[in-house]
């Protein structure tokens, strides 16, 4: 267990607390009670310092990135675009705070990838830079570790939909806006996306297929062939994965299933459950739709899955290290 800088226990920050992902740490902290002395929520992108918002219920003002301010915190959840972020954090030796990086693609190489219900009994007080990796990489990652734990995975072909909260509030705002002008007959904003995306679905404008694969490898160690391809998609919240898998061995769907239901990161559907985009919202768990072996492929089969971008694959599993680095403990 880290001994906290201050007697009356652990001072956290937040950098870029107004985005998405820096919003759902705050109400993560709150939701697992996590104890700590003080929040301070700090601005890395010159937009949101000054600005006034709460944390457990409590008023709070966002103010500007500094070394006073650091050099005062035990650990630091790092959130919004990645270039505001990168000089703060290799300051985490002088002012001697953890860091905890969400924002993604990240640019940090002296960081440990992450991930609760994959090698989070590896981390400890020792390590200072913790990378939360890509919202993407986190979901298929837990799903390829569980199946190889039963065999060898040889290809994963995967087919990600994203949604417009990617884009933050702006995003979710002007999806919001074309899918009424569509409707209306009227002609649809474009500021955020270069192109209609309601009641469309288009390769996403971001290209990092390949750095995603990357971290998925270095947290898998798989030797598999990994393929993907991201689709920017007409949904609010929620990535969903489509992902063919070719094993070594012929695996039967319900020995595919129980090793899938090993891991409490996974949740599988009971009776008549069935499981779409929208119910991942505000979900703890990737939600596994569908297994179904292919027929005429040995050792194919398919899997259907959706997740929480904001949570599980990001904001939970950040706060989850977090917890194992602080207090030696931890839960999936």
């Amino acid at each position: 267990m880290k001994h906290p800088k201050h007697e009356k226990g652990y001072r956290l920050g937040i950098v870029n607390p107004l985005t998405l992902v820096g919003n759902e740490i705050t109400i993560i902290l709150r939701d697992r009670s996590f104890p700590f002395d003080r929040v301070t929520l700090l601005d890395t992108s010159g937009k949101s310092a000054g600005a006034l918002t709460d944390v457990g219920d409590e008023p709070a003002v966002v103010i500007p990135a500094s070394d006073d301010e650091l050099e005062d915190l035990d650990l630091v959840f790092f959130c919004g675009p990645p270039e505001g972020n990168q000089e703060w954090i290799e300051r985490h030796g002088e002012d001697g705070f953890i860091a905890v990086e969400l924002s993604q693609p990240s640019s940090i190489t002296d960081g440990k990838l992450g991930v609760a219900g994959i090698n989070l009994e590896e981390f400890g007080e020792a390590d200072e830079v913790i990378v939360s990796p890509h919202p993407i990489a986190i979901p298929i990652a837990l799903l390829l570790h569980q199946i190889e734990t039963v065999s060898a995975v040889e290809i994963c072909t995967a087919t990600v939909v994203q949604p417009a909260s990617v884009f933050e509030l702006e995003g979710l705002e002007e999806l919001a806006k074309q899918t009424i002008s569509v409707l209306n007959i009227n002609a649809v904003p474009k500021q955020i996306f270069d192109r209609q995306l309601a009641f469309n679905l288009y390769p996403a404008p971001e290209k990092n297929e390949t750095f995603i694969v990357s971290q998925i490898r270095a947290l898998t160690g798989t030797r598999a062939q990994v393929a993907m391809l991201v689709t920017q998609g007409t949904v609010f919240h929620g990535h969903t994965f489509s992902l063919f898998v070719k094993t070594r061995d012929k695996l039967s769907r319900e020995k595919i299933l129980a090793a899938l239901a090993a891991n409490p990161a996974l949740a599988l559907p009971e009776g008549d459950q069935e499981f779409g985009t929208i119910d991942a919202a505000g979900r703890d768990e990737v939600l596994i739709a569908e297994v179904r072996p292919d027929p005429s492929i040995a050792g194919g089969f398919w899997l259907w899955a959706v997740c929480d971008n904001l949570r599980r694959s990001s904001a939970l599993n950040a706060v989850l290290v977090a917890e194992k680095v602080l207090f030696g403990t931890g839960v999936h």
